[in-house]
């Protein structure tokens, strides 16, 4: 058995980049940036990120050699994060942002081909599981350490050199990443199978991404932006429920970015939150997204795959509508527990949703249609940063959490159609 201790690189790199997805929002704030600046940050971040995975992806099909692009993508997003104290204005956190994304797709499009080159057919799924748990473990770590981090400094030194000293703590994480993957994954032997980074996902079907979500690989099922082009056109052979669970998906999908991205301002600016509390939520709903998949599997084997994302869409859209109102009708402090409701709805929007497509698309094409899938979540996150952003400074938070809720709640019909049934999960 081949030894898996390197995970613990993927845990420690996902503990920086999960500490520090919420700290480029709340530095921004301080920095004196507004919702739609911290919109700007996601938006340009993940379109770089886009184009980064095809590039590194491209380059491992040639080089081969997965290692180091692990070492590389590590020690990037440490450097870049401990030079986090150095920014002064909020166009530098754009920067930081777009090249933490640049550096951090070099680990995701070799991270899983690493498993699959090391383990049998057989293993990939527990392998995967188990890096992804690890991943996952990482990233809400990350969270909960900036929560104990900043809380006992700010006090004590201020809310800015928090935050500063918080980017070094992160950086020393992407390092330290890259070092356990430098001592501890070796490359695979020669007599072991080599696979490409835009063929992989014919060989590894649908369970990564209906099982997990903190996956190493967040845009690892890229496809050409001409084939999503197509797809939306109806030139597929998906057939038309496939096309409109993709319509439907592109608009849930920036409804979400257009609440989420503005919320820690929102949490930061009017309720007046400290920047630790703020952590403290965002590790409540990771840790609860990830229990609650093990629910979400058994309300879709109990209801069926469809009634399962609409109801889940139903008590997300009611998530956002509270956040609306929270701290004017409803009293600041309540917007904690609604943490909770938002992760257990995430947990059934992306394993009905992905199950979905996994269940539509004809055999053979399963990974053309999650790249799809994958690619349109990832439109509709842009989309929705810019938008989120723009509504809040324009009309207010409460104006962009009840469009985002308006968009998810006028959306479910679109999402429920069906022409041709589902097999149940058993």
């Amino acid at each position: 058995m081949w030894t898996t201790r390197w995970y613990l690189a993927f845990l420690l790199a996902n503990a920086a980049a999960g500490g520090v997805s919420l700290l480029l929002p709340l530095y921004a704030h301080f920095l004196g940036g507004t919702a739609a600046a911290v919109g700007t940050i996601s938006a340009v971040g993940s379109l770089v990120g886009v184009g980064a995975s095809l590039l590194w992806g491209g380059i491992s099909d040639r080089t081969r050699r997965r290692r180091w692009f692990v070492v590389l993508s590590f020690t990037g997003i440490g450097v870049v994060y401990g030079l986090l104290p150095l920014i002064g204005a909020v166009s530098g956190l754009v920067l930081v942002g777009a090249a933490a994304s640049f550096f951090w797709m070099a680990s995701s499009t070799v991270s899983v081909l690493v498993i699959m080159e090391r383990f049998p057919e057989a293993d990939w799924e527990r392998e995967i599981g188990r890096l992804n748990a690890y991943s996952g473990f990482g990233w809400a770590t990350g969270q909960a350490l900036g929560a104990v981090w900043i809380g006992g400094l700010t006090g004590f030194l201020g809310e800015g050199l928090g935050l500063k000293s918080f980017g070094v703590t992160a950086g020393v994480l992407g390092l330290a990443g890259a070092a356990v993957a430098a001592l501890l994954l070796p490359e695979a032997a020669r007599r072991v199978e080599r696979r490409d980074f835009r063929g992989v996902m014919v060989a590894v079907g649908t369970f990564l991404y209906e099982r997990f979500r903190y996956g190493p690989a967040h845009l690892y099922y890229l496809i050409r932006p001409s084939q999503v082009v197509r797809f939306l056109q109806g030139h597929t052979a998906f057939g038309p429920d496939l096309v409109l669970l993709y319509y439907g998906v592109f608009l849930i999908t920036a409804a979400f970015s257009l609440f989420f991205v503005p919320l820690p301002i929102f949490l930061r600016q009017e309720l007046g939150w400290p920047s630790s509390l703020v952590y403290a939520a965002y590790t409540v709903h990771t840790l609860t997204s990830v229990v609650a998949y093990r629910w979400a599997r058994v309300a879709i084997a109990r209801w069926g795959h469809r009634p399962a994302l609409g109801l889940g869409l139903l008590l997300r859209a009611a998530a956002f509508a509270l956040f609306a109102v929270t701290g004017w009708v409803l009293p600041g402090w309540s917007a904690a527990p609604l943490f909770l409701l938002t992760g257990v709805t995430w947990a059934a929007f992306q394993l009905s949703a992905t199950s979905i497509v996994s269940r539509l698309a004809p055999a053979g094409l399963k990974g053309q249609a999650l790249g799809a899938y994958n690619a349109l979540t990832g439109l509709g996150g842009v989309v929705g940063a810019v938008i989120g952003g723009f509504l809040a400074d324009s009309l207010g938070f409460p104006a962009a959490f009840l469009v985002a809720a308006a968009v998810v709640l006028l959306t479910i019909p679109v999402v429920m159609v069906e022409a041709r049934p589902l097999v149940r999960e058993g």
